[in-house]
């Protein structure tokens, strides 16, 4: 957001900050072809956060845990269809607007935007695509970060391709070890409290 961050929870909770430190550990769950594609045009990471643009339309959502029902359940008070696509073997409890597809996804099609969602045994024709997974690549993390063979790519400092983002541990790369990510957090930590002072201090030069 131009000289600062703003972050949204899942909760849908905004917060803003002058810098920010990436320490979420590795993602070593591979995104399905199509899926960084379509990021946006019609393939999304969060359903309550973009249901109103899907509103009497067809969409699938593939859920990660029994938590991501609650999402399903909100989309299908918004949607003319939703189809669920449950990736673990917990019972589903869903309300009977939602149709639950039992498949395991494979691909996603389309031409501008998604409109196919491609399964083992099947496909499904939608209007959009939810991907419900506890974590994503580093790349679609933050807009415009600059990742290294899945991992963000920093200096000496912890700092990242972005001004004010600095990223620690094993987001960073490897060895995945306590010891290396604990001395990276604290050269993170220091690097962003000094970018933080440089930063007032160009403020108050500003201001005179």
């Amino acid at each position: 957001m131009g000289d600062y961050y703003s972050l949204q929870s899942k909760s849908n909770q905004s917060y803003e900050a002058d810098t920010v430190i990436l320490a979420t550990g590795v993602n070593f769950g591979r995104p399905y072809e199509g899926e960084e594609k379509f990021l946006g045009r019609g393939v999304s990471y969060c359903a309550t956060c973009d249901a109103p643009l899907y509103k009497n339309k067809k969409v699938a959502i593939i859920g990660s845990s029994p938590k991501e029902e609650a999402e399903a359940e909100f989309m299908s008070e918004v949607a003319s269809e939703v189809y669920y696509i449950p990736a673990y073997k917990e019972q589903i409890s869903l309300n009977d607007k939602i149709k639950v597809v039992n498949d395991t996804p494979v691909a996603i099609e389309g031409k501008i935007k998604a409109q196919k969602l491609v399964m083992k045994n099947g496909e499904l024709d939608v209007d959009g695509i939810f991907i419900l997974r506890e974590s994503v690549a580093p790349s679609q993390l933050v807009p415009g970060l600059v990742t290294e063979n899945n991992h963000v790519a920093v200096n000496r400092r912890m700092e990242t391709s972005l001004k004010g983002c600095f990223a620690c541990g094993d987001i960073t790369g490897t060895p995945y070890q306590y010891i290396k990510s604990a001395g990276e957090g604290n050269v993170a930590a220091l690097s962003a409290v000094s970018y933080i002072d440089e930063k007032r201090r160009a403020n108050k030069q500003q201001n005179k």
